[in-house]
């Protein structure tokens, strides 16, 4: 029975055109999965193709069962033997040509594209150890400091060498673990060391690169040169190249070019520069300011200098969201004069192209602001702020799926930055992925209880997840931190409770808001939930045309906390206002 139902089998060709199937399906996939990120197709698309398949594979092999491929074309199979030379052959030549197809796409894969596709080769990669002040002159530390964050810069942008991003090694500065333990907690091949000596007009510099598993050295060097900004930069290509070549990593004439780059011949400028870059990751309403003083200083040294110009938009379009008083048609003007000039000097840099992609959202172009953080991201895959940034973009307009790889992808790279893993909590918030979003929110609330933008972002997380006294206690702790007054808080907080349980609509005063130092960052989602339509309404038109409010206005499409007042006509136009009506 068993041996005549597989001869039948074979006779009407349903395991051959079962073999056709699958290869045709896989060749099907491969494509798919080629062509998709480049037309940007959602993710669920690949997930349809694949569904559609395997739902299509027990359809074939009935209709190979009822039918047959005859010269004369598809008949109806009625049972009766056929010679061998008859009515299969042309099944026979389908079955040889998708196989053919599969094999030729295998091999052109394997050893055709693989060598040019960017990946890592085995081995390439490494960390940077954070650099030791060989001066022991204190205030030569952010020198130092900078030095190391650049050369780091220039090593990420090798695309074929992996490279620790710097929040993750610097908890090994002074660590007592060996080379091969560190490595090991870093899954790298490799541990680059230095030491910087400054003295007087000159400045050395010795390095040494350290295979992980003999923690032998493979490779050192010194260089002592003048203290001049060229020298500096010279001097980290010099050890980049060499990296890249110990590890076997392939320099493109793009690497070689960016290699080759000097962003100022001007050692003062650079090493302002540095100092504002310090201030301006601190993320304070004081460190802000001090770093738009320190980038404005750079300029004045050195008006060439692109990097800087970027770094003063950066921290104008920071300040709203630190400060509920500053002057937001200021932060524009300023933000785009110094954006322009950045791309004028140098727009191919993916530090400007980020802040030049920032400025277009804040003035809701979302599809310019997209692209241009795309290109970004193309050149600089691990770059954390296009990462940063541009998840925020998607998850605003919707595209929860990708926006979530983004960010994840942004603490991958950065496993240790606390800007990364809020950035996580906040995209997922966005998501409605509640539960890990407030599990990474408390558990850097513990790692760094002073880290104030984390505060403010988990009384709005604890909101929209509807833990409404949680929110109210951490709205307090968050005011009471940024020097507000803690009755008043508390006053808002139980109108959170009362809307949030009991949909009893609270009242915010303008005392209030002052006392709580309520920034218009902010405004909209508390009034929000508060159950306060007429002020919310009120509070997003007064920011929207100031382009003030990004976290009330640009998640407007999405936020829960809106759909009380989501078909109120004004709330409708407001949406078209800010280009994320549907």
């Amino acid at each position: 029975m068993v041996i005549s139902l597989i001869s039948e089998l074979k006779r009407r060709s349903v395991f051959k055109v079962g073999v056709v199937y699958l290869a045709a399906a896989w060749l099907l996939l491969q494509v798919v999965a080629t062509v998709a990120p480049i037309l940007e197709l959602p993710a669920w698309f690949e997930r349809g193709v694949l569904l559609l398949l395997a739902i299509g594979f027990p359809v074939a092999l009935i209709l190979a069962w009822a039918f047959e491929l005859t010269p004369s074309g598809v008949q109806r199979d009625d049972g009766a033997e056929k010679s061998s030379a008859a009515g299969r052959r042309p099944l026979d030549y389908v079955v040889v040509a998708t196989l053919a197809l599969a094999l030729v796409y295998f091999a052109a894969d394997k050893f055709l594209f693989s060598a040019d596709d960017g990946d890592v080769p085995p081995g390439a990669s490494v960390a940077v150890l954070p650099f030791t002040n060989l001066s022991q002159d204190p205030s030569n530390a952010p020198f130092v400091d900078g030095i190391h964050n650049d050369l780091l810069t220039q090593l990420f942008r090798i695309r074929s060498l992996r490279t620790i991003p710097r929040t993750s090694v610097l908890r090994y500065r002074d660590s007592t673990k060996s080379i091969s333990e560190i490595a090991a907690d870093l899954e790298v091949a490799a541990i680059l060391e230095a030491g910087v000596q400054r003295s007087g007009d000159r400045i050395r510099i010795n390095a040494q690169l350290v295979d992980a598993a003999t923690e032998k050295t493979v490779w050192a060097d010194s260089y002592d040169e003048q203290l001049t900004a060229k020298d500096v930069f010279e001097i980290q290509g010099a050890i980049a190249r060499s990296i890249a070549a110990e590890l076997q990593a392939v320099l493109t004439p793009d690497d070689q070019r960016r290699l080759d780059a000097i962003p100022t011949r001007n050692i003062d400028a650079l090493e302002t520069y540095f100092v504002g870059r310090k201030m301006l990751e601190d993320r304070t309403l004081e460190s802000l300011e001090a770093a738009i003083e320190y980038f404005e200083t750079v300029v004045e040294i050195d008006p060439e200098f692109a990097l800087a110009w970027s770094g003063i938009a950066d921290g104008y379009m920071l300040l709203p969201e630190y400060s509920a008083t500053v002057d937001r048609e200021m932060v524009d003007e300023r933000a785009l004069a110094a954006v322009t000039r950045a791309l004028a000097l140098d727009p191919d840099l993916p530090e400007v192209r980020a802040t030049q992609a920032w400025y277009e959202l804040r003035m809701y172009d979302w599809k310019k602001a997209e692209g241009i953080f795309r290109d970004a991201l193309a050149v600089a895959p691990d770059n954390t702020n296009v990462l940063h940034w541009l998840s925020h973009v998607l998850a605003w307009q919707g595209n929860y799926a990708e926006a979530v790889t983004l960010a994840r992808h942004a603490v991958e790279v950065e496993p240790e930055s606390k800007i990364m893993r809020t950035n996580l909590a906040y995209i997922l918030i966005d998501a409605r992925q509640y539960d890990e979003a407030l599990e990474i929110g408390n558990r850097l609330r513990r790692e760094a209880p002073a880290y104030f933008t984390l505060q403010r972002n988990i009384f709005l997380h604890e909101l929209r997840a509807g833990r409404f006294r949680l929110a109210a206690r951490t709205f307090v702790d968050y005011s009471i931190a940024i020097g507000g007054d803690a009755a008043a808080a508390r006053a808002i907080g139980d109108m959170f409770i009362a809307y949030g349980e009991r949909g009893e609509v609270g009242s915010l005063t303008d005392e209030l808001i002052t006392l709580t130092k309520l920034g218009s960052e902010d405004l909209a989602q508390v009034l929000a939930f508060i159950g306060d339509a007429e002020a919310t309404i009120a509070a997003l038109q007064v920011a929207a045309p100031e382009h003030s409010g990004s976290r009330s206005v640009f998640s407007m499409k999405i936020n829960p906390a809106y759909d009380f007042i989501r078909d109120d006509p004004r709330f409708q136009a407001l949406l078209e206002q800010v280009g994320l009506a549907d």
